[in-house]
């Protein structure tokens, strides 16, 4: 039996645990060791990304969609009055996103490199209360010290420009430390695993061929999973399950399982309706700090679509009912723009403002309250 993702639910701890890891990196509370492994792994993960077999067209927010709604938000000409009030001396995020080929992490790569300044590697690091980059050089640990305020310089004239003025990004900071060179050990791991994945795509792909399968796929070392919709017939999936396992079997590759896992296609795809609003909703309120949000969502139930929005606020602070009905006022009129509403095909949805102390927003009988 396999289990939809969508109605996973990630423990609090854990989902605490993740959103601060990256500010905990970025502070320096993990030894260099550690951090450069991580980084590592983190590289050859974006590499076999490129290249991996598993896509989630139907699913989820793209990068594509969160560049389309961008775009959707800044480029539409839809600006409401509630709309106009908040982002008042806010610059359009068009301007931030100007050149979409060239982001935070380029242009810094790009301005060190004209210095002279030997960059291996920048990252950008998002979650936690310490955001920010860290940049990698090929030197010896004394010259990076020595190279190290130059560098803090050149990052804090880009991240504090005009152009963020208002953002979380000026508030990033800027990190350096030693590039080190992964092991013969690691790199060789790294190709074995490419290797086998290769060599197990083209088998689960020449298995799969008859069927017309078009849903998405999974990986590791020892496991394939296969995403089939919950309405698929039992039958069809133990014959497409079978036909992956005789197949990885007469290659040679014995030791992989063949796993299902099942989602429910209705509501998969109602995420994939709702992806660019969320998305240029979630990075317009995100991205700039008067907003005063920490976080966008939004699920998927019976077929009502609800969006969440977190406010920093707490329910008692002042202001916090007024700013609350801005953000959903301004949340509500974009979905009901020309050019989202047709695209979440008129789903029936509600907003949730939520504060930092866990209560929602409502208004009754033309009373603002928390509940």
């Amino acid at each position: 039996m396999g289990f939809d993702k969508d109605e996973l639910q990630t423990p609090v701890s854990l989902e605490k645990f993740a959103t601060n890891l990256p500010g905990r990196f970025a502070v320096g509370e993990f030894e260099d060791a550690r951090i450069d492994r991580v980084g590592r792994e983190l590289e050859g993960f974006n590499k076999a990304l490129k290249k991996q077999w598993t896509f989630w067209k139907k699913a989820g927010v793209t990068t594509a969609a969160i560049a389309a709604g961008f775009l959707l938000f800044v480029g539409s000409g839809f600006v409401s009055p509630t709309m106009a009030k908040m982002v008042s001396k806010i610059p359009p995020l068009s301007v931030m996103f100007a050149n979409p080929h060239q982001d935070l992490t380029e242009r810094l790569t790009q301005a060190l490199k004209k210095e002279g300044y030997p960059v291996k590697q920048v990252n950008q690091y998002v979650g936690g209360k310490n955001e920010g980059i860290t940049v990698q050089l090929a030197a010896s640990e004394k010259q990076v010290k020595e190279m190290e305020a130059g560098v803090k310089k050149i990052g804090l004239s880009i991240v504090q420009g005009d152009e963020f003025k208002g953002t979380k990004v000026e508030d990033y900071i800027i990190k350096v430390r030693q590039y080190h060179e992964p092991s013969e050990k690691w790199k060789q791991e790294q190709a074995e695993m490419d290797k086998e994945s290769e060599e197990v795509f083209e088998i689960v792909q020449a298995a799969l061929k008859p069927f017309d399968f078009k849903h998405s796929i999974g990986f590791s070392s020892d496991s394939v999973e296969l995403e089939i919709p919950s309405i698929e017939k039992q039958e069809k999936v133990d014959e497409i399950q079978k036909a992956v396992k005789d197949s990885l079997a007469a290659n040679g590759k014995n030791h992989i399982e063949v796993k299902i896992r099942k989602f429910n296609l209705a509501k998969r795809e109602q995420y994939a309706r709702w992806s660019n609003a969320v998305s240029g909703i979630g990075h317009e309120f995100m991205t700039y700090k008067k907003y005063k949000v920490s976080g966008v969502g939004y699920k998927s139930s019976d077929g009502l679509m609800t969006i969440f929005i977190t406010m920093k606020l707490k329910s008692t602070d002042e202001g916090a009912a007024d700013h609350a009905t801005d953000l959903y006022t301004m949340a509500e009129e974009f979905i009901k723009s020309d050019e989202i509403w047709p695209l979440v095909k008129q789903d029936p949805y509600k907003i949730v403002v939520r504060t930092k102390d866990k209560k929602e927003f409502t208004i009754e009988d033309g009373q603002k309250l928390f509940k």
